[in-house]
């Protein structure tokens, strides 16, 4: 009866894939994010126990504290740019699914509006068909008082 059915059903499924796609990036972003938070922990973290420790260092020790220091706040670095990119990706899914989301609606407004069109065309229908009855039955009735009417003179 109304063909937009098909096509709101593939559009509804396109939206479920594009919303999957989009899910799977935000928790790759968050992912991202909470590899941030325990660099910066673990960073923090080694830098109170070593700041705590008393006494002389030998120069390699040093070298070492310090270069895993570098180490860590290269990988926090790293992380930050990797979230950019992850962030983009998550904007640019936001923006594929609102899309799929119009599409989706506008076939749904679409099918709304044919719908009750039809509706309005059937109820035209069943009125004209109404007014049709009332006026042969009307027409009946004056047929009968006329012919009545002609046999009471007589």
């Amino acid at each position: 009866m109304f063909r937009l059915e098909n096509v709101l059903k593939l559009r509804k499924k396109i939206e479920e894939g594009v919303q999957l796609e989009f899910a799977k990036k935000r928790a790759e972003l968050v992912k991202v994010d909470l590899e941030i938070e325990g660099s910066r922990g673990t960073l923090a973290n080694f830098v109170s126990e070593n700041l705590r420790i008393e006494g002389t260092f030998l120069a390699f020790e040093i070298l070492a504290i310090d270069n895993y220091i570098h180490r860590v706040r290269g990988r926090i670095r790293q992380l930050k740019d990797l979230r950019r990119e992850k962030e983009d990706e998550v904007n640019s899914a936001l923006v594929i699914l609102k899309n799929a989301r119009k599409s989706r609606k506008v076939i749904e407004n679409l099918k709304e509006r044919k719908y009750r069109k039809y509706l309005e065309d059937l109820n035209r229908e069943e009125n004209n068909d109404i007014d049709d009855i009332t006026q042969n039955i009307g027409t009946k009735i004056e047929k009968l008082t006329i012919e009545d009417i002609v046999l009471e003179d007589m």
